[in-house]
This record gives C-alpha cells, sequence and structure tokens, in this order.
C-alpha cells in the first residue's frame, strides 16, 4: 500500500513538473530546459540520503546495482527527459500525453520478461481502470487541440513531437525495471544512493556536453523567465524521482508503473494554475480523476487485505503468466 502511495505522489509531483516546462517553453527551448534541471539532483538525492543517514550505502552496492543506476541517468534523465520537453515544446502536453502513456505498456512487459513479475486480476482491474481515466482526458484533448490547430492559435509540429514522445516513453519505461533490478531489495538507502548515481552520471554527461560550441551558446542565452521555470522543474522532477526511486523499492513494476501513469491526468491539473490558457480542465478531467484513483486503490490493496469469501479471494489471485 506504501508503495503505491508513493507511487502517487511521484505522479503528482511529475505532472507539476511537466507543467512548469510547459511554462518555460514558451520562452526556453528543451536542451536549456534538460541542460539546467540535471544537475539540481544530485543535492536533491544527497540530501535525501542524507536525512536517512544512509551513506553507508555506497559501499554495499554490487557493480551490476552501480551501473545499472548509471545507465538509468543516461536513458531517464537525459535521453527520456530531453525527449519528453521536446515533445512537450512541438505538440503540447495534450496530445504528446497519450503516446506517453505507451510507457506502462514497456515496463509492464520488461517486468514480466525479465523480474518474474505477475498481474494478477486485481492488477489488471486495476491498470484498466489507471488507464480509463487518461482515455477520457485524451479524447477530449485531442478535440480541442484540433480545434484549436483550425482556429491557427497553436502550429504543432507533428511528427517532431509524436516521434519524441515515443522516445520519451521507451526511455521512461524501461527505468523501473532498471530500477528494481538495481535496487535488489536492499532498502530505501540504496535506492536513494542510486538517485545519487544516476543524478551524477547525468550530470557528468551533460558537462561534456556544454563542450560543444552550440550548446553552450544556447544555454547561455536562455532567458529569466525560462531560467525560472526550468530551476523549478528541476528541483520538482527530482523530488518526483525520490518518491519513485522510493515506491520501486517497497512495490513491484506491475504497481508503481500503473499508478505513475497518473501523472497524464495531474498534469492538467497543475497547467490549470500554471498555463490556465494552454490546457483544458473541465467536468471529465475530474470524473477521469476519480477513476483513475479508484484503479490506484484497487491496485494497491491485496486480495488478503479484504474480508471476501475465499473462491473470490482465489479468484482475485488468479495471475498471469
Amino acid at each position: 500500500m506504501l508503495g503505491g502511495m508513493l507511487a502517487l505522489l511521484s505522479a503528482v509531483t511529475f505532472a507539476i513538473t511537466n507543467a512548469a516546462v510547459r511554462r518555460g517553453v514558451l520562452s526556453g527551448s528543451p536542451v536549456q530546459a534538460t541542460t539546467l534541471s540535471i544537475p539540481v539532483g544530485v543535492p536533491v538525492f544527497l540530501l535525501a540520503l542524507g536525512l536517512g543517514g544512509g551513506f553507508d550505502v555506497f559501499g554495499q552496492l554490487p557493480r551490476a546495482s552501480v551501473i545499472a543506476f548509471a545507465v538509468t541517468g543516461i536513458t531517464h534523465f537525459i535521453i527520456g527527459r530531453y525527449a519528453n520537453y521536446r515533445a512537450i515544446g512541438a505538440i503540447g502536453t495534450n496530445l504528446a500525453g497519450p503516446v506517453m502513456q505507451f510507457n506502462l505498456v514497456v515496463s509492464l512487459i520488461l517486468a514480466i520478461l525479465f523480474l518474474g513479475e505477475t498481474l494478477t486480476l486485481s492488477r489488471i482491474i486495476g491498470i484498466l481502470l489507471i488507464f480509463t481515466g487518461p482515455a477520457v482526458v485524451s479524447r477530449e484533448g485531442a478535440r480541442r487541440a484540433r480545434y484549436a490547430i483550425a482556429a491557427a492559435e497553436f502550429k504543432p509540429r507533428m511528427l517532431e513531437g509524436y516521434v519524441f514522445a515515443g522516445l520519451s516513453a521507451l526511455c521512461y519505461g524501461m527505468s523501473p525495471v532498471l530500477l528494481r533490478f538495481a535496487g535488489g531489495g536492499r532498502g530505501l538507502d540504496a535506492v536513494l544512493a542510486g538517485g545519487v548515481i544516476s543524478a551524477s552520471t547525468g550530470s557528468v554527461a551533460i558537462l561534456l556536453l556544454l563542450v560543444a560550441p552550440g550548446h553552450w551558446r544556447e544555454v547561455r542565452g536562455v532567458g529569466p523567465e525560462a531560467l525560472k521555470w526550468f530551476l523549478f522543474s528541476g528541483v520538482m522532477v527530482y523530488v518526483s524521482q525520490i518518491f519513485y526511486y522510493m515506491a520501486i523499492a517497497l512495490a513491484p513494476v506491475t504497481i508503481v508503473a500503473p499508478v505513475s501513469a497518473l501523472s497524464n491526468i495531474f498534469r492538467i491539473h497543475a497547467s490549470r494554475w500554471l498555463n490556465p490558457r494552454h490546457e483544458i480542465f473541465g467536468p471529465q478531467v475530474l470524473v477521469a480523476t476519480a477513476v483513475s484513483f479508484l484503479g490506484v486503490v484497487v491496485l494497491s490493496i491485496s486480495a488478503e487485505m479484504l474480508p471476501l469469501p475465499a473462491a473470490w479471494s482465489a479468484l482475485l489471485q488468479w495471475h498471469w503468466p
């Protein structure tokens, strides 16, 4: 149950991150957003690890775990994040969201193939409920986006947006499986130490990229308004990652990944606050949020926790594969 709730907090804070980035790329660029946000993760993860008093865990991590955490720093923090920001800048969150949802499919397939996890009937029901919410929002969002395009209010770059949204979904979908493998059941301190490794790897890679004259010139040209939102998003995305890493340490990927996908709904709520003229908000979003939250509850509660007849309990514990 705690793992599901931490994943829910991760989804909420990641939604705020996306809304902040959307605000920033109105005057800045995805390159600036990625470059400025990644180094923020090192002190944020160190602070979280220090509060738990777990610095000794670095010497206890096996080489395979360190490598997996480092790979996550490249695939998730750099490639996935840049692709996400690029998609948001090209087509907006409403059109990018449905494609980004496929990260859940990637996570579930990899978790079943490589981690030996299973899908019980109750988890399948919870996942379907969670999927229903974003489907409702995405359908309405796409309709309004088409209206905006026809009215020349927004000129999306469709091919660019969908290609980078797909790349981001692939990278984000790999992350929970890599983290679950790297954590190896060693507890919260181990995954927080892994966060330090991931953020440090991403930061070193970003520093190396700054050697390229064009990259440094673009980052140096960031305006004060975009800088404010990119730094804010940098802090929030790592708060989200802390919740996410902790959730992965406590719960299977088949629970954490679907709950994290709720960010596709929460970002609409966050956008009402930060970008009221750039996103949709209406009764359908409230309904979608309620349905998806019910899915979180179903997904997080096991059959053993409910006073059910033996036949019902056995049915809910059916699993695949």
